[in-house]
């Protein structure tokens, strides 16, 4: 089945490698990108799997809680991803953020970090700020759109997990 988006990696549109797995399928030798309630049930046999894994992180809890998954949760299993495929369930929630800064810069995690869902025009430079690096967009986004929303902030009003520091530090240059 064809996806029903287009993937952005590093600035650039990129055939997609991933399929998101369904839960009760077998998994393939194609990278595949499972549920975090998989990972942890199947953690050990996974371990053993020789080919590339990635989770996806559910910024809504998609009923799971309110406040959705905790990206802390992912930490013992770092070392078994290549990819972690950040849910955005509605504009208006911004843990995605969050968790994408927690992943760079408390866990170190320099895997490929992907936001899905509800990604729109004017959050995708603070995505990349944040540690994102590919982006699953609509089909009728085109490369040009991408890159020009990627440019249009310049400066920074906060700090984020790239270098620029935002706004207040650049007052006490």
């Amino acid at each position: 089945m064809p996806n029903e988006y287009q993937l952005m990696k590093d600035g650039a549109l990129c055939q997609d490698e991933w399929i998101y797995a369904d839960e009760e399928v077998g998994l393939s030798d194609a990278p595949s990108i499972i549920s975090l309630s998989r990972l942890k049930a199947e953690a050990d046999v996974l371990r053993a799997r020789n080919a590339k894994l990635g989770v996806q992180l559910l910024a809504d809890g998609n009923g799971k809680t309110k406040l959705g998954e905790d990206v802390q949760e992912l930490e013992p299993y770092l070392d078994m991803l290549s990819l972690v495929s950040i849910a955005f369930p509605t504009y208006r929630n911004g843990r995605g953020f969050s968790a994408a800064r927690v992943l760079r810069e408390q866990f170190n995690f320099d895997g490929e970090l992907r936001a899905s869902g509800e990604v729109l025009h004017d959050q995708w430079a603070m995505m990349r700020r944040c540690g994102i690096t590919a982006f699953e967009l609509a089909p009728s986004v085109s490369l040009e759109t991408f890159s020009d929303a990627m440019g249009e902030l310049t400066d920074a009003y906060q700090p984020a997990a790239d270098d620029q520091r935002g706004a207040l530090w650049q007052r006490h240059k």
